[in-house]
């Protein structure tokens, strides 16, 4: 921390026609090299469809100019986005440290859009807490139409960005970067504001009656009876499903483009399965022209089988439409299905370490916070059944 930093490389973001294809934008820097000779440098950050204005692209390239300024030799004092270089060479693709390539692309989503460039150039040990705390206060979305007012960040969105910056400073202080984790006294809640919807069994097959599709028919009733995350059902390959013992045994999840590792280590324990889900699987193998063993059990056609569908299209294609079509006016999302069948279990008195096995909750915690969602109905009945002698409503209004 006592030597010397070259340079600062801002570096420069221009617009750049090409002979075929649309303009492109790119990010131009100079590096020095180890005989001290100074040479330029430049790296294609995107195309003008994906990022419209010059601003959205200095924006992309926020991550990029942050890992060439965290080349030694290091400033006597390292800025937030020196410290995000620095963690973004040294340990965001630690193999050891197994995050998967969706968790990383949320770190640099969250840094490049909200953490870059408001704290990118305060120093690391300028970052005070109470500071950090009324910025998350006040952070928004942007707005999706032109005229829309922008809304507050979900308190969720704003608990996982001061994750990331805890993250950050814990690298920090590990390679003696700075003293201290100001983010460690950072409060910020994680609570829903809207709470999340869940389906009832007749809702489930109101949904799945009017699904088109037998793919995704499949997919609805595997998120229903085994509580398996999108990623997960998305991730079945035919050699995870035994259809003879009837189990599921999940090994990888895919999330856009990416195979994943499972987000936890219980949630590799293997699932059991119905035999009558066991017959649905053989069914759809059967109609599928992807059946080897190594195949995507919900293989796209439109990618020859080399990644499976795409869930967020069938989401707003497939099961949205057949939920309004049986007029269910819920906002439904796949991790309804996951959710749903965690409040049914809860509701029905299964023990919570049977309702943690089938969930594959690595923290009997969140099992436990299921049991009080799927509570509340049965409170309610509870309170009809034997409270309702106590309000003379009815009376009065005769």
């Amino acid at each position: 921390m006592s030597t010397t930093r070259i340079t600062y490389q801002e570096g420069s973001v221009q617009r750049v026609k090409r002979a075929n294809g649309p303009d492109v934008w790119v990010f131009r820097w100079r590096e020095t090299l180890t005989d001290g000779r100074r040479v330029h440098r430049k790296e294609i950050i995107g195309s003008i469809e994906r990022y419209a204005s010059k601003a959205d692209a200095k924006r992309a390239a926020a991550n990029r100019r942050a890992e060439i300024n965290a080349a030694p030799p290091k400033i006597a004092v390292m800025t937030v986005e020196e410290a995000w270089g620095h963690f973004q060479r040294h340990e965001l693709d630690d193999p050891e440290i197994g995050r998967s390539q969706d968790t990383k692309d949320n770190y640099k989503t969250l840094f490049a859009a909200h953490i870059i460039p408001r704290w990118g150039n305060t120093p690391l040990d300028e970052v005070e807490a109470v500071e950090v705390e009324a910025w998350l206060r006040k952070l928004s979305t942007a707005p999706k139409r032109a005229g829309q007012a922008p809304r507050p960040l979900a308190p969720a969105s704003k608990a996982k960005i001061k994750s990331r910056m805890y993250s950050l400073f814990e690298h920090a202080k590990r390679h003696k970067l700075c003293d201290a984790n100001p983010i460690e006294t950072v409060r910020q809640g994680s609570k829903r504001v809207v709470k999340p919807a869940v389906v009832t069994l007749h809702e489930a097959i109101a949904i799945m009656a009017e699904v088109n599709s037998l793919a995704f028919r499949l997919a609805i009733l595997v998120a229903c009876a085994t509580g398996l995350r999108r990623s997960e059902i998305r991730g079945l390959k035919w050699r995870d499903v035994d259809t003879e013992t009837h189990w599921i045994r999940p090994t990888q999840g895919v999330v856009r483009k990416h195979e994943t590792n499972l987000k936890t280590r219980a949630s590799g324990e293997p699932v059991p399965i119905p035999e009558a889900l066991s017959l649905a699987f053989l069914a759809w193998r059967e109609q599928s022209p992807y059946q080897a063993d190594d195949d995507w059990v919900f293989a796209s056609p439109q990618t020859e089988g080399k990644r499976p569908y795409w869930f967020d299209s069938a989401l707003v294609r497939h099961l949205r439409p057949a939920a309004k079509r049986a007029n269910i006016t819920k906002h439904i999302g796949w991790h309804t299905f996951r959710r749903s069948l965690a409040t049914l279990l809860s509701a029905k008195k299964e023990a919570v370490k049977v309702v943690q096995s089938l969930m594959r909750h690595a923290d009997p915690r969140i099992t436990l916070a299921l049991y009080a969602q799927g509570e509340e109905e049965s409170m309610r009945a509870a309170q009809e059944q034997h409270l309702s002698g106590l309000f003379l409503v009815d009376r009065l209004a005769s």
